[in-house]
């Protein structure tokens, strides 16, 4: 396969962190703790998350054109960065089977109710496998074909609710009523870890932008972008459903949807709102699964394609095993996977990496100005 495949333009790199910040984050709603104010924890959350990406971009610039597994084995070698490598293969395949469960779940309860799970997990994983073993530039132009699209799906969403009078604004109100705490408690570590903080995963993308300069600004719109459309839909959500109604369904943005009934002709449209949330997991689900891949490339000096299907089938299996109920599912999301796995491997690991890079970077710098 020719390396021009494994690079993909500004504008693809722009949709995929859209597509992969507002994928599952849509999906099961973000923001709960700060009830009726969830959608000024987004906005707050969002400026955050620049600072974020800005982070993981400072680090792959003190070693330009590496990925991130490219860095552990230059700052600590193979003794101690393949163990680490490894860590991050695990956290990357197991992200990939938690929001793959998301989207099963979504599914199952919305449209083939009897259909088994399984089916749509193997079914769903086939089609990631296949655009990853074509290459990432594969993923990228998938993604820019869909993405106009799904931008007009959650605008006319919004835009349907309204005018179908199912919207009522004071739902919203007062604003900052409980104070400033439940927004806080919202944002950290919520909306930090999920879904900004989950953009080191681009730290293997990064390096496939044919235009490096340009990554910077690009990301940083991708990400307001994405807090805007997320800021919106929070807003869809309680304005429709209310702050107890959304904190209860398990998917307050389709629930939304159906309350839709405009002229007796524009009703069930809730099929927009899957084919936006299918989009947004493949991206999501894809990239993730693509760095588990780049990690056991370092890992083993194979080539990644190798790995694919065998992977695949890892994820597909996870997802199904990874909890027995929904519920389940998402109280090991809320509880246990923020404190115990998200923070360690978003921030505590690279913050860990970021002195011993600019020491090593630093010197090798100097190593090259003396020959």
């Amino acid at each position: 396969m020719n390396e021009n495949v494994e690079k993909i333009s500004i504008w693809q790199l722009y949709i995929l962190i859209i597509g992969f910040q507002v994928g599952s984050a849509v999906l099961v709603g973000i923001g709960n703790e700060a009830k009726g104010d969830a959608w000024i924890a987004v906005i707050i959350g969002t400026i955050i998350g620049v600072a974020i990406i800005l982070f993981y971009l400072f680090i792959l610039k003190k070693l330009p054109g590496k990925n991130l597994f490219e860095i552990i084995l230059f700052c600590f070698g193979k003794w101690i960065g393949k163990p680490l490598i490894f860590l991050y293969v695990i956290y990357f395949l197991y992200l990939s089977a938690r929001v793959l469960r998301d989207f099963d779940e979504l599914i199952v309860s919305s449209i083939f109710e009897f259909t088994p799970i399984e089916f749509i997990s193997i079914t769903m994983i086939l089609t990631i496998v296949y655009i990853l073993h074509q290459g990432v530039e594969v993923l990228g132009r998938t993604s820019e074909v869909f993405f106009p699209y799904v931008l007009t799906f959650i605008v006319f969403i919004g835009l349907f609710l309204l005018l179908s009078g199912e919207m009522d604004f004071h739902n919203l109100q007062p604003v900052l009523g409980d104070g400033f705490k439940p927004v806080m408690n919202a944002i950290f570590p919520g909306i930090i870890i999920f879904p900004f903080g989950e953009s080191i995963a681009f730290m293997c993308i990064f390096s496939k932008v044919i235009t490096n300069e340009k990554v910077t600004s690009a990301s940083i719109i991708a990400v307001l972008t994405s807090g805007f459309l997320l800021t919106y839909s929070a807003i869809i959500q309680i304005a429709t459903l209310g702050v107890n109604l959304k904190e209860r369904t398990n998917f307050p943005l389709l629930n939304a949807a159906r309350e839709i009934s405009l002229l007796d002709f524009i009703e069930r449209v809730d099929i927009l709102i899957v084919f936006t949330i299918m989009f947004g997991v493949i991206v999501k689900v894809s990239i993730f699964f693509y760095c588990g891949l780049k990690g056991i490339e370092a890992l083993t000096n194979k080539t990644h394609r190798s790995f694919t299907l065998p992977l695949g089938a890892i994820i597909a299996f996870l997802s199904i095993e990874i909890a027995s109920s929904y519920r389940e599912h998402i109280i090991e999301g809320l509880k246990f996977v923020p404190l115990y796995i998200h923070l360690p491997l978003q921030f505590g690991i690279p913050l860990f990496i970021l002195p011993f890079l600019l020491w090593k970077a630093k010197k090798k710098q100097k190593k090259e100005s003396n020959q």
